[in-house]
């Protein structure tokens, strides 16, 4: 029988196409390389393991340290390793700090561009958190480096934040056709303008003429892309041309021309630095046509590599859980970042071999259904790791019988016991486990699996409106190795090492005999009780049985007089032993018969109290026996003292109570 019917949980195609148009699903983890979906590239870089990815989700360091994968839909980000803000492709707000990955900032819509710490919007204000920059409107592009802040008008102004003024901004200079400026570049009192043609235009604050106006160099025509960086002795525009070479600016006296190459860059589009150090010795990256990045450093070019899946773990809180269990699966990423990122089980790729055994729970558990071993396989990118999980009933199913050597187990019970289903229909089982199908009837060894003729090797029988089928039917099918107990009388079904039993019915009866050992000899015997647990004294109580408990201790049950049933409280074999050879708690004589007493004295007695001539018998069955006695003679009488340990002392003199000491 093949019963590895493979069962996946996958990224659903649909939900990744809806991604890769621009629906915002909400934030949080998901394996980064499903099957299914195209290869993810870095599409921008901030810092060191903080990328923006080719399908909206984001690498980020949330402390400086620990890298966190985050998914989403984000566009474009700016900031750095500790930092920054991002656009959603339906124009939401991204942010990210210190202790908090990145995330959709509710309440923030509407957005055009961010760069740093501000946010440009649709309506051409400007926002710095919550905060609406002052004496700003109309603003089409936004550029911030080295905490300096410029904006480029509809109207063509680009203006430039007063350090020194709160809410002011110097005019740098009138841009004709402002619309044709794709990006801006920012640091310290430079604004480098890109336009659509590839034209690349400086304006520093420091360079103006003799009316005091800013002049504006040309540094570049057939530019692509360009950035600023801190360099000694000066800072350096990194300029990307059209030929896919990348070039940067000379010291002070060439700082208007790209005087140096990066050598080892080609086919770029795009450059980046990291931000938070912004210093080009810290190198720079660079995204070639292809969509695959560099880092050129100290005249060396390393690929940067997309973070993938490097190993995969995972592990089961229980791995021989019972029917009915729970089961918590805990899988573990690690990436070629270094990163360790939780999967949640209902995110993760996972190949269960017979799925009807553990059934996914809306918590995101399993929980075990049925008897048997499934292995547990979950894959991220090119790396797996298995759990086999054993099954096992906790508890026995009833009633197995063996008919002339030939074991029978009930039908319907025990296919549920399995994780499977078994019903009748005109006279035929059909009983399915997972896409295993299975038909038989009663009284016909002629039986169907999977679609072929199987003969069993007994029929199965009908006892008291009860199928049976025969043990060997499981071997047959399912491999499982199936053995009757002879001492106990059951039937021990085991598939791998999952295992269940099976009693019949003698099994209560013959564990409970076994365990009752010795005190099955009070059964049948009547007592008087003298005092046990408050019953009605001297009353008749007769042994009906010795009931074995769960943790291996008995209870005594009685039957009255009047009929009714009494239990004793729990007790150990040797206790139960105790009970019955001290006349302290039963009488193994009738009192009433034995002693011809008066009425008066009886009600005495049962009342626990001793009076003045009561005799030595009658005490005894009072107060019970004495802690101590003693004899002494007085003036020729014979005193008689007993003692109990609460004080109490009575004293006899010719055998009657003579003295009373409470």
């Amino acid at each position: 029988m093949n019963l590895n019917v493979t069962w996946k949980r996958r990224l659903s195609t649909i939900a990744l196409g809806a991604l890769m148009m621009g629906a915002v699903p909400t934030f949080g983890h998901q394996t980064a390389f499903a099957d299914g979906a195209q290869q993810l590239q870095i599409k921008d870089i901030a810092g060191k393991n903080t990328y923006l990815m080719s399908d909206g989700s984001m690498w980020s360091m949330v402390d400086g340290n620990r890298t966190i994968y985050t998914k989403g839909s984000v566009e474009e980000i700016s900031g750095n390793v500790y930092e920054g803000l991002g656009i959603t492709r339906d124009g939401r707000l991204v942010e990210w700090d210190i202790g908090m990955k990145p995330h959709v900032v509710e309440g923030k819509s509407g957005i055009k561009q961010v760069s740093g710490p501000y946010r440009l919007q649709a309506d051409g204000t400007v926002w710095d958190g919550d905060s609406k920059l002052k004496n700003l409107s109309g603003v089409t592009l936004i550029g911030y480096g080295e905490k300096d802040f410029a904006a480029l008008t509809q109207s063509g102004e680009l203006l430039f934040k007063d350090p020194y003024k709160t809410d002011q901004y110097k005019k740098v200079g009138t841009v004709n056709n402002a619309a044709s400026v794709k990006s801006m570049a920012v640091h310290d009192d430079r604004v480098a303008l890109l336009y659509t043609g590839g034209e690349v235009v400086v304006y520093q604050m420091s360079n103006f003429d003799d009316n005091g106006r800013v002049i504006p160099v040309t540094i570049a025509t057939d530019a692509i892309h360009i950035s600023y960086v801190s360099a000694e002795p000066t800072d350096v525009l990194i300029v990307t041309r059209k030929d896919g070479t990348v070039w940067q600016t000379g010291e002070y006296s060439n700082r208007w021309k790209l005087t140096t190459q990066v050598q080892g860059l080609s086919n770029v589009v795009k450059t980046a630095v990291d931000a938070y150090k912004d210093d080009l010795a810290e190198g720079i990256y660079a995204q070639r046509a292809d969509g695959t990045w560099v880092i050129s450093k100290d005249g060396e070019v390393q690929p940067v590599e997309v973070p993938a899946v490097k190993t995969v773990s995972m592990s089961v809180s229980d791995k021989k859980p019972y029917v009915g269990d729970t089961v918590q699966v805990d899988i573990q990423e690690t990436y070629t970042n270094g990163a360790k990122l939780k999967v949640p089980l209902k995110e993760a790729q996972l190949e269960m071999d017979k799925p009807y055994l553990l059934k996914v729970q809306p918590d995101g558990k399993l929980k075990a259904a049925g008897v048997g071993e499934t292995k547990l396989t979950v894959t991220s990118g090119s790396v797996s790791s298995s759990v086999t999980v054993t099954v096992s009933l906790r508890d026995p199913l009833k009633y197995a019988k063996q008919v002339k050597g030939t074991v029978y187990l009930p039908a319907k019970t025990v296919f549920k016991a399995l994780g499977g289903t078994a019903e009748v229909s005109g006279g035929t089982w059909n009983a399915a486990l997972g896409d295993a199908k299975l038909s038989f009837k009663a009284g016909s060894q002629a039986a169907q699996f999977n679609g072929s003729h199987l003969t069993l090797k007994a029929s199965p029988i009908i006892d008291k409106g009860e199928t049976y089928i025969p043990a060997s039917l499981l071997a047959d099918t399912l491999g499982a190795k199936v053995t009757w107990d002879a001492k106990w009388r059951q039937a021990e079904v085991a598939i791998g090492q999952g295992k269940m039993t099976i009693v019949s019915q003698d099994t209560a009866g013959l564990i409970k005999k076994a365990m009752q050992g010795s005190l099955a000899k009070f059964i049948g015997k009547t007592y008087w009780v003298n005092d046990f647990d408050g019953w009605e004294r001297f009353s008749k109580v007769t042994v009906t049985d010795v009931l074995p408990t769960d943790t291996g201790s008995f209870v005594v049950v009685f039957k009255s007089a009047a009929g009714k049933t009494l239990k004793s409280y729990a007790m150990n074999t040797s206790e139960v032993t105790q009970l019955f050879a001290d006349s302290t708690y039963f009488l193994k004589y009738d009192p009433y018969t034995k002693y011809k007493w008066s009425s008066s004295v009886w009600s005495q007695i049962k009342a626990g109290n001793v009076t003045l001539g009561m005799t030595k018998e009658q005490v005894l069955l009072s107060w019970g026996n004495p802690a101590a006695k003693d004899i002494q003679s007085v003036n020729g009488t014979k005193i008689e003292t007993w003692g109990w340990s609460n004080y109490d002392v009575v004293s006899f003199i010719d055998g009657k109570v003579s003295l009373i000491i409470m």
